[in-house]
């Protein structure tokens, strides 16, 4: 009887695992906001919207690069534009060398910050990389960029 017991008993275990496997399985397929609330409250509250923005041109070596500030209107207009960015496994080629190696946009949020550099159409945080075929967020970057800063580096930003 209990020799009985073992195999039933390794059988009724075996298909809990398979049930689970199968179960777990389908629960990850279903990842929309509508199917899990949960996944857009999680979302949400990752997408506050950032107290400051500050974008430097990555162009010098040896010397500060110049900075400026994005207003509030101008942050939510950025974010806007990321969201619409196609999400890729890896980035683009490093910007590496000399002259101008991209944007760096610092947002920062309570205690905490947040680092994305645009260059051409690759766009990451280090953790995700997106790419923005049409270079929408390099142009909206280059569009606020202080008319003096442009003016002054125009020979060397993409246009």
């Amino acid at each position: 009887m209990l020799a009985l017991q073992f195999p039933i008993r390794r059988l009724a275990i075996a298909a809990l695992i398979l049930i689970s496997v199968v179960t777990w399985s389908q629960a990850e397929a279903f990842t929309s906001d509508e199917a899990w609330p949960q996944t857009r409250q999680a979302r949400n509250s990752m997408e506050q919207l950032p107290d400051r923005a500050q974008v430097e041109i990555d162009i010098f070596s040896g010397r500060p690069n110049p900075k400026w500030e994005l207003g509030r209107t101008e942050i939510t207009a950025l974010l806007r534009l990321l969201k619409k960015a196609r999400k890729v496994k890896a980035p683009a080629g490093a910007a590496d060398g000399l002259g101008f190696r991209g944007f760096k946009v610092s947002f920062m949020t309570g205690g905490s910050g947040r680092e994305l550099r645009v260059k051409g159409n690759s766009v990451s945080d280090g953790a995700q990389h997106f790419s923005d075929d049409r270079r929408t967020i390099e142009k909206f970057l280059l569009a606020k960029m202080p008319r003096e800063l442009h003016d002054q580096f125009l020979s060397v930003l993409p246009h």
